[in-house]
């Protein structure tokens, strides 16, 4: 059978997902894990592959990991926890015989924003963004194949957070971070729209830097696939808590940095607005 486990992961407690041979990576204790409790026999024969390969302090609410098992659905997310560090497994499915999660449909990032910012500068300048450009100049210089199609980017404003939610089928390493330092930097008028978008036509631009990992937060993974919830009470608790812990990690920076430097005046309208691939923006209230 065809494993899958939606995971979450603090993403503070590891060196990115993927492997390495002397630091702590959520691959790594996935793999772990899987045959420590014999759910796998090894790695290479279980076909272990994650959806997708989140940086160094990026965290995860819905990635994805799958594997070959001879081992019952419903015992699989149990048996991960009771033995997993720092890791939770909440929902499975069964996926069909040599699928890859790297196959996904739709990966879905969201960024929070701390202090005060400009929403509708940050909305007008998402806009450049939506639809297929050359993401060179957002991405690692060794980055390969940097076409890429973003399908929507929503901007919003909840629980005195500044959201960026960012939709596409795939994306390059650091795109997202390179994304929201971009829109930074247009909002504080050292860049423009303007030249994002001729660096997205050219392929080539300015550096206008890497945002903070911290913020960053892989929510979703979408396979095409139905997961079921998989989780135990004292999972579920878990999880909450250093969902609360990093969320008054965060307002504890907000506060200190709104206290050092000057603060940008915020305007935040009634409605929040999603910007498609067309380039046309939907009204939600």
């Amino acid at each position: 059978m065809r494993a899958a486990l939606k995971i979450a992961y603090d993403g503070r407690d590891f060196h990115g997902f993927a492997r390495q041979p002397d630091a702590p990576t959520v691959e790594g204790e996935v793999r772990f894990v899987l045959a420590k409790t014999g759910m796998i026999q090894d790695p290479e024969t279980g076909h272990v592959r994650g959806a997708s390969r989140t940086d160094a302090g990026v965290s995860a609410i819905g990635n994805v990991v799958a594997f070959d098992t001879e081992m019952p659905l419903d015992e699989i997310a149990g048996r991960f926890n009771d033995a997993a560090k720092g890791v939770w497994a909440w929902a499975v499915a069964d996926l069909p015989p040599g699928f890859d999660p790297r196959r996904a449909r739709t990966r879905w990032y969201r960024y929070a924003l701390m202090g005060n910012h400009d929403i509708v500068r940050l909305r007008d300048t998402a806009k450049v963004f939506a639809g297929t450009h050359d993401f060179a100049a957002f991405a690692s210089p060794d980055a390969e194949r940097t076409r890429r199609h973003i399908d929507a980017i929503h901007v919003s404003f909840e629980d005195e957070e500044v959201l960026l939610d960012v939709r596409a089928p795939s994306f390059l390493r650091g795109m997202v971070r390179r994304i929201v330092s971009a829109l930074l930097a247009v909002e504080r008028g050292d860049a423009t729209a303007a030249i994002l978008s001729d660096s997205l036509a050219a392929g080539t631009g300015p550096d206008l830097g890497l945002a903070p990992p911290e913020p960053l937060v892989l929510m979703d993974v979408d396979l095409g696939f139905p997961f079921r919830p998989s989780v135990d009470r004292a999972t579920r608790e878990v999880i909450e808590r250093r969902s609360v812990e990093a969320r008054v990690s965060a307002r504890f920076w907000r506060e200190a940095e709104a206290r050092v430097r000057p603060r940008v005046k915020a305007a935040v309208p009634v409605e929040t607005q999603v910007v498609e691939s067309s380039g046309r923006a939907r009204g939600k209230r």
